[in-house]
């Protein structure tokens, strides 16, 4: 019978190259120390063969010793030993396999296969090939997340929360300019308060151009196609094109209306406003066009300005657009 061992267990023999089985026996051997070859094999329902090829590698990786008699007994290395060397070994390779990765970036293109620079932008096709990158980008991660946001969205919103999840546990900070058109989308809405929720800082602006991440500005990764995202895309080196990616974030990040999760700015006194004005929050947060606000309303657009402005000042709004996502984060509150 083949032992299967769970998600975590899975995960963590890759790490340490060890195989279900190998664990298996290891286990058996803590239990029943001293315990025979032929022991084992009767423990374990497992063919002699598979049991001696299995006591050998165990005993290659330094996780159980085996003494000298003629019928040899077996005796597993106490784990914090064994694994904790093991472990030091894998770390030990992984800090090898950075430095040739470092190594290997440096490598350019000989005769004139580059042109002239190096390769900056890569067109990666193919939705697995697509999904296998996206995990590596953010992975590697170690300092920012910058992303432009838009509509359509082809995967749920829950994935997106799956990506960012562990990056929020490594500090990572993630910022996100999401265009006003994701309040329309189903889902949209909630989607950016549960980011602002758990720390994400999110923005709104009016025009968001395309879709876009960015690791730690040196790097970057975009759709070509809004609509099959996940069948295409670019992934941006370190060039003057990513630099510019890089400016232009930072230019609608500026210009972008700030957002809380209730809609309220910290330290509101909670005073009702006039009833014009409770009138004015109603209509923003329904999502009416200024000119279909003033007819309603039955006021001039001077005094449709006047009282926009009065607005965003009791709101503490800097936009227009910030006052009326926050009157509708104000109206969605009352309304619990």
């Amino acid at each position: 019978m083949q032992y299967q061992a769970n998600r975590a267990e899975t995960d963590a023999l890759r790490a340490l190259d060890m195989r279900a089985d190998e664990l298996r026996i290891y286990e058996g051997l803590l239990e029943h120390p001293g315990s025979t070859a032929l022991d084992v094999v009767v423990a374990s329902d497992l063919s002699a063969g598979h049991v001696r090829r299995l006591l050998a590698d165990l005993e290659t990786k330094g996780l159980l010793t085996r003494s000298p008699e003629r019928v040899a007994r077996y005796h597993a290395v106490a784990p914090e030993l064994a694994l904790g060397a093991l472990v030091a070994l894998r770390q030990s390779g992984l800090q090898a396999a950075l430095g040739l990765a470092d190594r290997l970036a440096k490598i350019k293109p000989l005769g004139n296969h580059n042109h002239g620079g190096e390769l900056s932008v890569e067109l990666i096709t193919g939705r697995d090939a697509l999904t296998r990158v996206i995990g590596q980008f953010y992975e590697n991660a170690k300092h920012e997340i910058l992303e432009f946001d838009r509509p359509p969205y082809v995967n749920s919103f829950e994935s997106h929360t799956t990506m960012h999840k562990p990056m929020r546990s490594r500090n990572v900070v993630c910022r996100t300019i999401c265009d006003t058109t994701k309040l329309d989308w189903p889902g949209g809405e909630q989607n950016i308060q549960d980011c602002l929720a758990t720390g994400e800082e999110q923005r709104l602006y009016e025009g968001v151009p395309i879709k876009a991440a960015i690791i730690d500005r040196r790097m970057a990764l975009v759709p070509l196609h809004l609509k099959t995202a996940n069948d295409s895309g670019l992934l941006l080196r370190p060039s003057l094109l990513l630099d510019t990616l890089c400016a232009h974030f930072d230019m609608l990040w500026q210009h972008a209306a700030p957002v809380s999760a209730d809609g309220l700015a910290d330290g509101s006194d909670g005073r009702s406003e006039s009833a014009e004005l409770e009138q004015l929050i109603a209509l923003l947060a329904n999502g009416l066009k200024d000119k279909a606000i003033a007819s309603r309303l039955k006021i001039s657009a001077r005094t449709y300005e006047r009282r926009i402005s009065l607005l965003q000042k009791k709101l503490k709004a800097n936009t227009r657009f910030q006052a009326g996502w926050n009157a509708a984060m104000r109206a969605s509150r009352r309304q619990k």
